[in-house]
């Protein structure tokens, strides 16, 4: 089946499975609270048994993806930031939990750990200064308060290899060494810099290019290939944030990127649930002009918020 055939017949069914996903995953959350970067929230309020009333600082490094970027549906320019990424919603969540979070988005669409080094210029600063190089002057500026940063990097250094074509395995193995070499050395200068209250949570990744299952054989191959590199590249995150002592956020997990059970999805017919929820955390399944787009919608927003907060102390 051609692909713009099935993107327009699935679109539909996206919408209702991701509002399903969207709701249920927000049942146990108390209204979301938007903010823009370096603001602050006001605590929603908690539970009686909530014991937390504290305040600290929120530093989100990254690429597009830690800025909430979301397409526009404006051929040449289809993708903007937006309040209402997974930095939005690790701050509400946890305004939820009685902790006030004053975020500061620094990330930078396109972002590779090279670029972040300063080895190569990305899109948004001007060398000699880099995301880096801001991240670890703001850490030293609040070396005594309570404080998150998260870490997404990776991403990037194989999108490039990646769909809608065959996965380039030479060009995957690459980005994956170059993340296994420099990743420590951004985890060593960020640590180094901040105070002994900062609790740092590293970012795998969910991949949305599964939905390419939906167009036929040749789409089947691409989606098994890119799942073998995103697994490869989340191995040697995993590894570089355990060692590092940093606690990992499960985002693949909390996408069932590995389950293959078989799902129904309506007017389609049966397709594994990682296919599935591909498409209801992304706008993969999206027809033009807002898709096909890799960055997650506001549930794969949500989705990813969660599996941070799971990594953050309950009491602060």
């Amino acid at each position: 089946m051609r692909r713009s055939i099935v993107r327009s017949v699935v679109a539909a069914i996206v919408v209702a499975t991701a509002v399903a996903i969207f709701y249920a995953s927000r049942a146990d959350a108390p209204g979301r609270a938007h903010q823009s970067a370096s603001s602050s929230t006001t605590p929603i309020s908690a539970s009686t048994s909530t014991v937390n009333h504290a305040t600290g600082f929120y530093l989100d490094i990254g690429a597009s993806a830690s800025l909430g970027m979301q397409p526009t549906g404006i051929p040449a320019h289809n993708g903007h930031r937006t309040k209402t990424g997974y930095s939005d919603d690790v701050v509400s969540l946890e305004s939820a939990n009685g902790i006030t979070l004053d975020m500061r988005e620094i990330g930078c669409p396109g972002e590779t750990v090279q670029s972040i080094l300063g080895q190569l210029k990305d899109a948004c600063y001007t060398l000699p200064i880099t995301q880096l190089s801001i991240a670890t002057d703001y850490l030293r500026a609040h070396r005594s308060e309570v404080g998150v940063v998260t870490i997404d990097l990776g991403f990037n250094n194989i999108r490039p290899c990646l769909a809608p074509t065959l996965t380039n395995e030479s060009c995957v193995s690459q980005g994956v060494a170059a993340v296994q070499k420099d990743l420590p050395t951004i985890m060593s200068r960020l640590q180094r810099a901040a105070g002994p209250l900062v609790h740092f949570v590293g970012l795998e990744y969910s991949d949305p290019f599964l939905a390419y299952y939906l167009d036929g054989s040749s789409g089947r191959v691409i989606a098994q290939q890119g799942l073998v590199a995103m697994n490869e590249m989340n191995s040697v995150l995993g590894s570089v944030f355990r060692v590092s002592a940093v606690s990992v956020a499960d985002v693949p997990a909390a996408f069932l990127s590995d389950s293959v059970r078989p799902v129904t999805m309506a007017n389609v017919g049966t397709v594994p649930e990682n296919v599935a929820r591909a498409c209801a955390g992304s706008w993969m399944c999206t027809p033009p002009p807002f898709g096909p787009d890799d960055h997650p919608n506001n549930v794969g927003y949500l989705i990813i918020a969660r599996t941070v907060v799971a990594q953050l102390p309950r009491t602060w």
